[in-house]
């Protein structure tokens, strides 16, 4: 009974190596990718070399481009990965041709940039927003000089009263 509950854990750890695990992208109609769990540290590798990076706000919609610099970056943690991968699933119960190991981590870089595509997409929109905003609130403003922001009867009784002190100014000269 006793062996049975130390051997229950290692064979629940060996049935799980074996999982497929799915990343999908925002966009379900681009790109997805599924893998065997066995293969999840390297594909989790490269993915972090990919987005552990130091992006730059400039002004300018250019995160597609940042991102597809990452792709040169990480080209040597991707052969490394690729190669790891096929080693881990030679002999395995999941298969992978290396075709297919290729294939994964060429669409973890086309999802890689598509996500910096997404964030140039909202940069533009962003601006775009601002730009209306602006300009609707251009063509709303008051043109000229305001002179003071009262009801219109307090304005009219301090003119009215300072006309009548002018005049009579004028009077007593």
């Amino acid at each position: 009974m006793m062996l049975a509950t130390l051997f229950a854990p290692l064979l629940a750890l060996q049935s799980v190596g074996e999982a497929v695990v799915a990343i999908k992208n925002d966009n379900p109609e681009t790109w997805s990718v599924e893998y065997p769990r066995l293969i999840q540290p390297y594909v989790q590798d490269y993915r972090r070399c990919l987005a552990v990076t130091n992006r730059t706000v400039t002004g300018v919609a250019n995160f597609e481009a940042q991102h597809a610099a990452d792709l040169p970056r990480c080209a040597e943690r991707r052969a490394k990965a690729i190669a790891d991968s096929n080693a881990a699933l030679a002999g395995a119960k999941t298969a992978m041709t290396p075709e297919e190991v290729d294939q994964l981590f060429a669409n973890i870089g086309r999802i890689h940039i598509a996500r910096g595509a997404d964030l140039d997409k909202q940069f533009r929109q962003r601006l775009a927003g601002a730009e209306a905003a602006s300009t609707a609130y251009e063509a709303g403003r008051p043109k000229g000089l305001v002179i003071e922001l009262r009801d219109a009867s307090v304005v009219k009784a301090r003119t009215d009263a300072s006309a009548a002190a002018a005049e009579q100014d004028k009077d007593s000269q």
